[in-house]
């Protein structure tokens, strides 16, 4: 397999991130284990000390917006271990995360939108709600001011 670019990023960095499951198979099925990905994305924010800017927890899939102080070494630490955290909690030593992510810098203020509206819709795009406020797997009441979050944040200049 060839190197990933990512290692070669260093310093403030946003990044639009992509963890998908083994055969794409639906995996957070139910409020239980959907709950748990989602105090698990939350636990592995605080503990590596991250920016989650944005998210969407979907049967197969998750996204993230989100931000680290050093780079693509880091990104790749804090997807190792939301992965291993979720993958212990939900099924034990049995794998189910694809071994690879994919991940995109976030490079202006545009792009960031983008990706923000992308992941607030998918659900909708899925089929999962009718609209963005009805799936509860995501930052998009907190981006949409009806809710506060202690773990996600809104300020980009950090990363400018």
């Amino acid at each position: 397999m060839g190197r990933r670019l990512r290692t070669l990023i260093t310093g403030p960095t946003l990044f639009f991130v992509t963890l998908s499951t083994i055969g794409r198979k639906d995996v957070f099925t139910d409020t239980k284990k959907l709950d748990l990905a989602e105090s698990s994305l939350f636990e592995v924010v605080q503990n590596k000390n991250c920016h989650l800017m944005a998210y969407v927890i979907m049967p197969n899939h998750i996204h993230l917006l989100m931000g680290v102080k050093n780079g693509g070494k880091e990104l790749s630490r804090f997807i190792f271990s939301l992965k291993g955290l979720i993958r212990k909690r939900l099924s034990g030593n049995k794998d189910f995360w694809n071994e690879r992510f994919d991940d995109l810098v976030i490079r202006s203020e545009e792009q960031f939108l983008i990706k923000l509206n992308y992941i607030h819709n998918n659900p909708v795009k899925r089929g999962l709600s009718a609209s963005p406020e009805d799936w509860r797997y995501s930052s998009f009441k907190f981006w949409n001011n009806e809710i506060n979050h202690p773990i996600l944040k809104k300020d980009l200049s950090f990363y400018s």
